[in-house]
């Protein structure tokens, strides 16, 4: 195999566990054993560790960003844009949450900065354009955008926990899901919905 073919093999075997793990430290050993390959061949195409893991970690980021972007110039409903953006958060959150991020920042602290001011510059003032686009519709309620990304990225967070899939038996996507749906819905019924507007009622009377 020539470079080319080397850098491709290598790119998508470590960008498909990263998508699927998060990120954790990278051992070149598994990596070489794994392609069936020599150590000599993955540093003949990626000199360190360090750009291995920044080659993955900024292709995705702005895959995961000119995505955003096509789905801004969409001529799709504001609902059908709120429901693609929750896709391509599952798609991304194992790589982009912030225990992967973590791990980067102890490993590579350049590189976690890197990746940090690319999200704040370039990712977060596409999210907060859609989000202000959606209370502007009337989709959303108007809380902080901010708090709502918080909120949101805290919580999907949940869905990466191997651990607690593991003890609980859950499938990633099938948690990623519920905890998505329980956000843009909340966890009342209808029926409670109107009690809880009751008991707000109340107590602004009482106050």
């Amino acid at each position: 195999m020539n470079i080319q073919e080397y850098k491709i093999l290598i790119n998508n075997y470590t960008r498909d566990k990263m998508m699927i793990e998060g990120y954790k430290k990278i051992t070149l050993e598994e990596i070489a054993s794994n392609l069936s390959i020599s150590k000599k061949s993955i540093y003949r195409v990626f000199p360190s560790k360090k750009e291995l893991a920044g080659s993955i970690f900024i292709n995705e980021l702005t895959n995961a960003y000119n995505g955003i972007i096509l789905l801004m110039q969409e001529k799709s409903s504001m609902i059908e844009k709120v429901e693609k953006l929750s896709e391509m958060i599952g798609n991304y959150i194992r790589l982009f949450n912030e225990q992967s991020l973590n791990n980067l920042k102890r490993e590579y602290p350049e590189l976690w900065k890197e990746i940090i001011l690319f999200r704040k510059e370039r990712v977060l003032p596409l999210i907060n354009n859609l989000l202000n686009h959606s209370k502007k519709h009337d989709i959303i309620i108007d809380y902080s955008n901010e708090l709502i990304i918080k909120l949101f990225s805290s919580a999907l967070t949940i869905s990466t926990e191997r651990s607690y899939l593991m003890q609980n038996s859950y499938d990633y996507k099938s948690v990623f899901n519920s905890i998505f749906e329980i956000l843009l819905n909340g966890i009342f019924t209808k029926k409670g919905k109107k009690l809880l507007a009751i008991n707000k009622r109340m107590k602004n009377e009482n106050n």
